[in-house]
Formats: structure tokens, C-alpha cells, sequence
């Protein structure tokens, strides 16, 4: 049986990180080539990994079925339409794209080319994030807070809610079965030179769920906390690698595996593995174009009430 042929556009720090190791393992795919325009590291990782390199995105698209897209969020709009262009099934990093109109743009295009189009929100498939989801049945509310240490600047803060802060909002949308968000409070702080220092909102859903995000870019610490209440229980994941669950008076405690990688545990490991099925088994991915497209129309609301 033919494997499928996998490209990689882009080699910046998360593809390094996250998805080189994975996709590079070949388990039932073949990484095919990459390709970014930084030839020094272009040559760098394809002789670190032995993979061959491409010098124009549309030469890897030519020996490809599929491709994971890391460049810049400022190129996802123009690599992205012209690898669907070219028939190939795609997973680009959150966001979709840099603007509204282009990702409404590529969720039409993915409709008419009928090709795959999946996006990045890795917590969708953190296994202590989907245990939590599972077990809380429709929550009373949820909170979700992540905290960087001391990560302020420079880049402006419409550029850190969109890169960042947007994790915050897909998620608390997914634990809400993706329905509507309705945006009920929110204050962010912005210093000098235009740059997040610390935002918070509160949300209501379609399920009646009460909803906080919050986020501090120097608060001293590295943090993520999820707590999800409802009837009966509160549960609490710390770091996507602690999951609290109080119940009946009694508080279990659970962890991964210690055999579960970092990635698995963040939810790398099985997004791409969910990419991959759907596209081998020709299935939709469970967070395609659209759904990236609903979270990111959030986001540009809260910008627009700032």
C-alpha cells in the first residue's frame, strides 16, 4: 500500500519542536521534503534529519499529499491557498490566518476545492484537557488562565491576543461544544509601546456555561490552569499534566503516563495523528477552517472592544 507523502512548510521554533520529531518517526507516512525560504536552515535540517530539501513551495507540493504549514502567520493566506490550489490536504498552525478576510477566504476555498484544511489548537487533543471535557459533563462555568513568566513585547498586542491569548478562546469554546460565545465582560492592559501586559474576559455560552480567560505576561511564573465546574464535582488541570478532580468530599489525582512524551501530553502527538487519519481515512478533521474561523472572530471582537 502507497504511504502517504508528507511536506513541511516552515522549520521556525514550534516545527522544530513539535512537529519535526513527530512527523519524522514516519509511522505509516512518508516526510517527504521541507521547504522554508531561509536556505541556511533549510540545508541545516535536511541534513540534520536527512530529509530532502525544496527550494520553491510549489516543487514540494508537486511530490506531496498533504503538508503541515509553520512560516510566519503573515504567510498563511498565500502558502496555504496555493498548496489546496495544487490538491494537497493541509495543517496549518493557529491562527488560520492574519485577518478575518483571509481566513474567511481560505474556508471558502477549502469548500471548493474540496480539500482538507486543519488548524493547529493543539489543547483540543491534550489527553488531560479531554478527560477533563468528558467528565464534566455541561459545566456551571469554566476558568481558564495562562500566565508567562516575563513575556511582554515586543510584538504589539494585537499580535500576542492572536497568537496567544486565541489558545484561551478556542478552548473555552470547545469545552462549550463550539457553540456561541457571548462576550459579557473584559479589561486588558496595554503599556507604552503597545504591548499586552495582562488581559482578562468573561463570556457566557450557548449552554448557559459562565465563562472566564485570563492571561498575564509577567506574572512571575509559567502557568496554565484549567478548572471546570459543575454539578458535583470541580475539576482542575495544572500544566496540561495534573488533573484534580474533587468529588463526594474526596480528591483523586491524576497523571500521565510515564512513557507519555511532553508532546503527547500537550496534545501534539495526537493532533497530527487526527490529521493524518483524516486524511488517509477521508474524513473531516474535528477542527477545521470553520471552526478556526468562529475563534477567530471572538478574538476580533475583543479587539474591537478594547
Amino acid at each position: 500500500m502507497r504511504r502517504l507523502k508528507i511536506g513541511m512548510v516552515g522549520l521556525g521554533g514550534i516545527a522544530q519542536k513539535a512537529y519535526l520529531p513527530l512527523l519524522s518517526k514516519e509511522t505509516g507516512w512518508v516526510l517527504a521534503g521541507i521547504y522554508t525560504p531561509d536556505r541556511k536552515k533549510r540545508n541545516r535540517i535536511s541534513s540534520e534529519y536527512r530529509l530532502q530539501a525544496f527550494n520553491h513551495v510549489d516543487h514540494l507540493a508537486e511530490e506531496c499529499d498533504a503538508a503541515f504549514v509553520h512560516s510566519s502567520t503573515d504567510s498563511h493566506y498565500e502558502v496555504v491557498s496555493a498548496l489546496m490550489q495544487k490538491g494537497l490536504d493541509v495543517y496549518v498552525d493557529k491562527p488560520l490566518a492574519a485577518t478575518i478576510e483571509q481566513s474567511e477566504r481560505l474556508v471558502d476555498e477549502c469548500v471548493k476545492s474540496g480539500r482538507k484544511l486543519m488548524v493547529g489548537f493543539n489543547r483540543r487533543f491534550a489527553p488531560l484537557y479531554v478527560q477533563a471535557k468528558a467528565m464534566a459533563g455541561t459545566p456551571a462555568w469554566v476558568r481558564f488562565d495562562k500566565h508567562r513568566m516575563d513575556d511582554i513585547g515586543p510584538a504589539s498586542f494585537e499580535f500576542t491576543m492572536l497568537d496567544d491569548y486565541l489558545h484561551l478562546v478556542d478552548t473555552i469554546r470547545w469545552l462549550n461544544d463550539d457553540g456561541n460565545m457571548i462576550v459579557s465582560g473584559g479589561a486588558m492592559v496595554i503599556n507604552e509601546s503597545n504591548e499586552l501586559v495582562h488581559a482578562k474576559h468573561t463570556f457566557q455560552s450557548s449552554l448557559g456555561t459562565q465563562c472566564s480567560t485570563g492571561m498575564h505576561r509577567r506574572a512571575g511564573t509559567q502557568r496554565e490552569t484549567l478548572e471546570i465546574i459543575s454539578d458535583g464535582r470541580i475539576l482542575t488541570v495544572s500544566d496540561m499534566n495534573v488533573l484534580e478532580v474533587e468529588e463526594g468530599g474526596r480528591r483523586m489525582v491524576t497523571k500521565p503516563s510515564s512513557w507519555d512524551t511532553i508532546l503527547k501530553q500537550r496534545g501534539f502527538e495526537d493532533a497530527v495523528m487526527h490529521f493524518i487519519q483524516s486524511v488517509m481515512g477521508d474524513t473531516p478533521p474535528c477542527i477545521g477552517g470553520e471552526q478556526a474561523l468562529e475563534s477567530h472572530y471572538v478574538l476580533e471582537g475583543l479587539l474591537k472592544d478594547h
